[in-house]
């Protein structure tokens, strides 16, 4: 499967995802109940709660994985791993546009090494303590062998649990297209790389 591809795709879901949420008509929207409580989709639909809890935890995983291949770019030994970590970085930057972008179209995703994102939206994006764990742990360990295994051992784990999120979403019967579409194009794409992680480990064993 060919990254550069798998990037292409995902930014273009900037344009594609928005046009699809515009032909489903009221499907997009939230019952107005909520009005007032929920920030509105680039598309002018209410973000409903299971969007927000989606978008939030896509994010902080994103951003884990985005900060421990920050770090592989420059410490990882294997050309395989290294070549992931770089192309990881830049799909985890279009991923947070993406998402940042369906709530405000002016808001893109930070682009330095801080641990934490606000759009302007207010929501904070932060690392939990796990992931600020291993982003430490990480920083500390020397580059070599051991170092390449808890790399890509971590980058498994975190991309698990970042497909049960988009599992968790897509099961939820979401009725906001715009945020399904970008949901289910970062399903496949988290389902590559898990594919690709999975054959490197048994490579470098």
């Amino acid at each position: 499967m060919d990254r550069r591809a798998l990037l292409g795709g995902l930014a273009a879901a900037l344009i594609v995802a928005p046009a699809l949420a515009q032909t489903g008509g009221s499907s997009s929207t939230m019952p107005s109940g909520s009005a007032g409580t929920m920030p509105m989709s680039r598309t002018g639909g209410q973000m409903g709660q299971a969007e927000m809890q989606h978008m939030q935890q896509t994010m902080q995983l994103g951003m884990m994985a985005m900060e421990t291949s920050r770090i592989a770019m420059d410490k990882v030994r294997n050309e395989d791993l290294k070549r992931f970590a770089n192309f990881e970085v830049q799909e985890q930057t279009t991923l947070s546009e993406v998402l940042r972008s369906m709530m405000d179209p002016g808001a893109t995703a930070a682009t330095g090494s801080t641990g934490n994102q606000q759009g302007q939206s207010g929501m904070t994006m932060q690392m939990d303590a796990s992931a600020r764990d291993m982003v430490q742990k990480l920083q500390n360990q020397q580059a070599g062998a051991e170092f390449d295994k808890m790399y890509l051992e971590g980058q498994i784990q975190g991309h698990r649990n970042l497909l049960q999120v988009q599992e968790r979403y897509l099961q939820s019967n979401p009725q906001n297209r715009e945020h399904m579409n970008v949901a289910k194009m970062a399903r496949g794409h988290i389902s590559e790389h898990i594919a690709m992680l999975e054959e490197m480990q048994k490579t470098m064993r």
